[in-house]
């Protein structure tokens, strides 16, 4: 009997995401992460918007990578504070939704939506493409 085994390329594509969207996320960083959760529990979020879309405009393409007008703070006893934002990337006929995360020390990604429109491929393939994609709206 021949068994499949399923792969899951969610891990890999976060990763690509990730180095693509270092730049950003070390940008956003230099900003204190206190000034950002003032604004994002006050309800500024235009405040926010225009920070976001100042980090992106140095390291993407017009329209490529935007800020999605929504995000949330993490605040527990005793930890530093930590911030996400809703984000998409849309380029090459794929769209991707994400959170990014920001830290004190660190960022991350974590994909919440993605499609690929066009002739279906393998994951792989589609991972590629991503890959691809990714460079391609980059301006560095």
């Amino acid at each position: 009997m021949i068994q499949k085994v399923r792969v899951d390329h969610s891990f890999e594509r976060e990763r690509i995401l990730g180095d693509s969207v270092r730049s950003v996320a070390a940008d956003l960083r230099m900003i204190d992460l206190p000034d950002i959760v003032t604004f994002l529990k006050s309800g500024q979020i235009g405040c926010v918007s225009a920070l976001v879309q100042a980090s992106i405009e140095l390291s993407f393409k017009p329209e490529t990578l935007k800020f999605g007008y929504s995000g949330d703070v993490y605040l527990d006893w005793g930890d530093e504070p930590r911030v996400s934002f809703d984000m998409e990337f849309h380029h090459q006929a794929i769209h991707v939704y994400f959170r990014l995360l920001l830290e004190a020390e660190e960022a991350g990604v974590e994909i919440t939506y993605i499609s690929f429109d066009g002739e279906s491929l393998a994951p792989d393939q589609n991972t590629t493409r991503l890959h691809e994609a990714l460079g391609e709206a980059r301006l560095n």
